[in-house]
């Protein structure tokens, strides 16, 4: 405003007062008065603040005088709000005073929407240190609530004033706690005497609450007495409540302990150590003996005295060719995994051959082998059980079975293989025309006439046997063997697991011991089905002689009877060994089809004439039969022998007394009276005859002829009546004797011979 302007406004305020101190008709109304500031006051040309009713207003200037007194009559605070209340004024003009009375006079400022001079936060600062005089301590959150003052304020003013008009100190750990000297000396004397006090590890929360000590200044206290070394102890870990405060005299009492223990014993456990408070026992171990070489375990640690006693007894075991167990030789507390550890350690020094047994049970290699010497003829006696039952055969027959499955897979792979590598690269051939040629496969033939085993092909059987898993020597039996030492089977284990051991070993030299006998008794065994087989092979032709005695209508059931039994015999017995010598499976019990099927395996110079064999079974043909025996054996590397006449009577003799023999003792009249028929047909025709019990009524019609009148009432009426089974025994006696005195019953002359 310039000075013009000025002197306008002084002309026109002289003005207003003059036309106020006029007669009526020259004053202004109330209203135009109103009117007249307002248009001042939009004009710039007067500023005032109006009252909040608009009856009055007031100048900036007067209005900043107006809140300094306030502020002053209230102590040095006020509120914004209250003030606006009290000089009437809008709060917004009040709060822009207030701010240029914050920025222009020092020692007020606005905090928090109130008004406060430097007289009222020297109050505040006296009133503080009052506190802190009273209580040793005062924390800025309760400064904040008391107030009703920001805690970045009252922290400031605390350490604007803190050694000035407060007297205390700062916390180091939480800077919004002070205290003073009194409070720290007062606690510090609580904590000096409750450690000292303490004489085993006590957990830092109990010892606050029996102290009654703030948890925020007791670790600063602790730091600065272990600075004095005025506290006996130490606290272990980080600073925290869960936290042990461990003393010293209990820590030398526990390095006491720990020393002396190790010193009798030879080793420390960790479990003990915990009891006793170490909260790592390894590291305590290693800081607590750092010149001692200990093998830290599982469970334990273990000093080299143990060790060398341990070695010690290995040592023994290696010189005097026996065992020991370490066990009882360790303490109880060590782990079969500390054990087995310590016997690892021992035996990386020893040079002898020392295995573990049982997790605790060293054995000398030459004790092992004294063992295995003892089962020897166990072994030995099952590989004899095994070859003589066949048994050992049948294993070695099943094993190649189960190689050739898998080498016919193999092959069938490589075919296809090979067809698709043909099929990608193209067919090569020979010649101008460029022809595939073909190459026949041969086969190794059998040659007749020369001796061979059962296992034609010895190659074949050791490769079979090396796979065969067959075990003759159980674990129970090399177990039953073992615990018939005692000082074995007490010791847990150990029995199982030496059995483990040994088993595979003896079961190896079981098929070794086999394989040997197998090849001594291959030439007995086919000298002896050779025998066997000759002999059905006289009886078969001695008995066809007996059935030609006989009228045609006869013969038939009688032969095919023969070919039944005998020949079906003769025939099982040459596929069995036929099966042998070319390593196939083969059951006990042949039947048609299992025959049939073992055709299908043979080689074709044995199938075919073992095939004719067959079929003559089947077709009933005994003179078939006959001669295909000779192919059939030959096939077999057997030879048939030239039937000798001269012993077909002593057959027929011996023949005869076998018969008498089992009637003799026989009580059955149903066969009683088929021995009988039998009997008196080799006396009336000096031929014997190989028939059934459905043949009788055929014979004693044959018969008949050649008995007495007497003789042949007592055998038909036995024969009719045969169903009542008392009348039957009463006639045993009596019919035995007509068998036995049969020469002198016989009236009609021998039957010449066919």
């Amino acid at each position: 405003m310039t000075s013009a302007d000025w002197d306008e406004v002084k002309r026109l305020a002289a003005d207003f007062q003059k036309a106020q101190l006029s007669s009526a008709l020259q004053k202004l109304s109330e209203r135009n008065c109103v009117e007249i500031i307002m248009k001042l006051t939009e004009q710039k040309l007067l500023d005032v603040i109006f009252t909040n009713d608009g009856k009055e207003y007031v100048t900036p200037q007067h209005l900043s005088k107006e809140i300094k007194d306030e502020l002053y009559i209230h102590g040095g605070r006020i509120n914004l709000t209250e003030l606006a209340n009290i000089l009437n004024v809008d709060l917004a003009q009040i709060s822009k005073i207030a701010a240029e009375i914050d920025k222009h006079e020092k020692g007020v400022r606005i905090v928090l929407g109130q008004l406060i001079d430097k007289s009222y936060i020297s109050r505040v600062a006296e009133e503080i240190n009052d506190k802190l005089g009273q209580n040793g301590f005062i924390s800025i959150a309760d400064l904040t609530l008391h107030y009703d003052l920001p805690a970045e304020f009252l922290q400031s003013l605390i350490e604007k004033e803190l050694g000035k008009t407060i007297i205390g100190k700062q916390d180091t750990q939480d800077p919004r706690i002070f205290y003073n000297q009194g409070y720290i000396s007062r606690n510090e004397a609580k904590i000096r005497g409750a450690l000292s006090a303490i004489t085993k590890p006590t957990p830092i929360s109990a010892i606050l609450g029996q102290c009654s000590v703030p948890e925020r200044i007791f670790f600063a206290i602790l730091e600065n007495l272990q600075g004095k070394q005025q506290v006996p102890g130490i606290v272990t870990g980080k600073q925290s409540i869960n936290n042990i405060y461990v003393p010293t005299i209990y820590s030398k009492s526990q390095s006491d302990w720990v020393d002396n223990f190790y010193k009798q014993n030879g080793y420390l456990e960790y479990d003990a150590l915990t009891r006793l408070g170490i909260s790592d026992p390894k590291n305590f171990i290693k800081r607590h003996f750092p010149n001692e070489s200990l093998m830290n375990l599982e469970t334990v640690a273990v000093g080299s005295a143990l060790i060398d006693q341990v070695d010690a007894n290995i040592d023994e075991v290696a010189a005097t060719e026996s065992y020991t167990d370490i066990y009882p030789l360790l303490p109880s507390v060590f782990s079969p995994r500390d054990v087995e550890r310590v016997l690892k350690e021992s035996l990386s020094k020893i040079k002898s051959s020392i295995h573990i047994f049982a997790t605790t049970v060293v054995v000398s290699e030459a004790y092992l082998e004294t063992l295995y010497k003892k089962f020897e003829p166990l072994a030995e006696r099952k590989a004899k059980e095994a070859v003589d039952s066949g048994e050992w055969l049948q294993s070695v027959v099943e094993s190649k079975l189960k190689s050739k499955s898998v080498d016919i897979s193999d092959a069938k792979v490589d075919r296809k293989a090979e067809r698709r590598k043909k099929a990608a690269s193209g067919k090569a051939g020979g010649g101008s025309q460029g022809r595939e040629t073909k190459t026949k496969s041969t086969k190794k033939k059998y040659q007749q006439g020369k001796n061979h085993d059962f296992d034609s092909d010895d190659d074949q059987v050791s490769s079979a046997q090396g796979k065969n898993d067959l075990n003759l020597v159980t674990m129970q039996d090399i177990k039953n063997e073992l615990s018939t030492d005692e000082n074995l089977a007490d010791i847990d284990e150990l029995v199982d697991e030496l059995s483990n051991h040994f088993h595979p070993l003896l079961n190896k030299h079981v098929a070794e011991v086999a394989e040997l006998l197998l090849q001594k008794n291959k030439a007995l065994n086919l000298n002896e089905i050779d025998e066997k087989l000759n002999a059905l092979i006289t009886n078969i032709r001695v008995f066809d002689k007996g059935i030609k005695c006989l009228e045609k209508n006869a013969q038939g059931s009688m032969v095919k009877y023969l070919l039944k039994t005998l020949a079906t015999d003769f025939t099982n017995e040459i596929f069995k060994l036929a099966a042998h010598q070319n390593v196939i499976q083969c059951t006990p019990n042949l039947t048609t089809e299992s025959r049939l099927k073992m055709l299908q395996d043979l080689p074709k110079d044995v199938k075919e004439p073992l095939m004719n064999l067959h079929k003559s079974i089947m077709e009933s043909s005994l003179d078939e039969f006959l001669n295909c025996i000779d192919p059939a054996m030959a096939a077999c590397c057997l030879v048939l022998k030239k039937y000798d006449k001269k012993k077909e009577r002593s057959i027929i003799v011996g023949h005869r007394e076998a018969l008498l023999e089992q009637l003799n003792t026989s009580q059955d009249p149903a066969l009683v009276l088929h021995l009988t028929c039998a009997i008196l047909f080799i006396a009336a025709t000096q031929n014997a005859l190989h028939m059934s019990g459905r043949h009788v009524s055929t014979i004693m019609s044959f018969l008949y002829p050649y008995l007495e009148q007497s003789a042949c009432s007592v055998l038909s009426k036995y024969h009719v009546k045969e169903e009542v089974r008392m009348q039957l025994e009463g006639s045993l006696q009596e019919i035995k004797t007509i068998a036995v005195e049969h020469k002198k019953q016989i009236k009609a002359e021998k039957c010449n011979d066919s």
